[in-house]
């Protein structure tokens, strides 16, 4: 059973509530979908994943979000979103239990999925503190954790190029009609338009958004990308993981490009979703 459910005002402050047979409630996997933070890509690429999960006993909540592009988008409105959505499990649903989440997220939602692990270090008036849920374990899945070194290297400058196709094995193909308003935003990179500044003049909007430099939660967080990721570097995650030490696991997928780590049908999924159930109350 899937039900499409709002979770504010906005039409993409949405979600995909799947529900596996029997009365519940059940664990719950939140799923945020990437695309460089921007509008030319939704929720719907993350659907095998949440196809899967489902069969397997969880109750998905596949959410979308402003996004470059959309108005309210990028510093704050993103990270609002993305929290209020996390937020909504509270009492979503009788069906879901808000004391058993885990989030998987990837690309841009890798981050965004290594923000939500953070959010209980936020200082009060950052978007996103005082969380109502916060998650037994957090999955990144070709990520840019470190935001900082994501901006020094101006990730998503090629987007900048409207006639620049798609990366090969996306999924889904993104929305033409914003392909010209987008790719004036990228100018100095998509970390730069997310947050509204590079990280020398915004040095406090990378303090609360980027995980890299919050503290460790005690969330425990699987980083994994594929060698063969041509899209976001592997290097931004084993970086990562080196100087985060203890709530952080790395995992390298040979060969596997952008797009793999998100096909449950690959060697990403049979270390990713064992994973999750270890994380959950026995």
């Amino acid at each position: 059973m899937t039900k499409t459910i709002s979770y504010g005002p906005s039409p993409s402050q949405v979600g995909d509530l799947y529900l596996p047979e029997g009365d519940g409630p059940f664990p719950v996997v939140l799923l945020l979908h990437g695309g460089y933070w921007t509008a030319l890509f939704d929720r719907y690429q993350m659907v095998p994943l949440a196809e899967d999960l489902v069969t397997h006993g969880y109750a998905v909540w596949n959410v979308e979000y402003r996004r470059l592009g959309e108005d309210g988008a990028g510093w704050r409105g993103t990270f609002l979103d993305v929290a209020a959505a996390v937020d909504a499990l509270a009492d979503l649903s009788p069906a879901v239990d808000p004391s058993r989440v885990l989030v998987v997220g990837h690309s841009a939602g890798g981050h965004l999925a290594g923000w939500v692990a953070h959010r209980s270090l936020l200082p009060s008036d950052a978007p996103g503190a005082n969380p109502r849920v916060i998650p037994l374990g957090a999955v990144s899945l070709a990520g840019i954790l470190d935001l900082a070194a994501g901006d020094a290297d101006r990730a998503g400058h090629d987007l900048t190029d409207p006639n620049t196709p798609p990366p090969a094995g996306a999924p889904v193909e993104p929305r033409a009609d914003l392909i010209p308003a987008v790719s004036k935003l990228l100018g100095e990179g998509a970390i730069n338009a997310l947050l509204g500044g590079h990280s020398d003049s915004v040095p406090d909007r990378y303090a609360v958004t980027s995980p890299a430099e919050l503290d460790d939660s005690g969330v425990p967080l699987l980083v994994i990308h594929g060698t063969a990721d041509d899209v976001v570097p592997p290097r931004y995650s084993r970086d990562y993981v080196a100087a985060k030490g203890a709530d952080a696991k790395y995992v390298e997928i040979p060969g596997a490009n952008h797009f793999d780590v998100i096909n449950p049908a690959t060697e990403t999924w049979k270390i990713a979703r064992p994973w999750l159930a270890d994380r959950l109350p026995h």
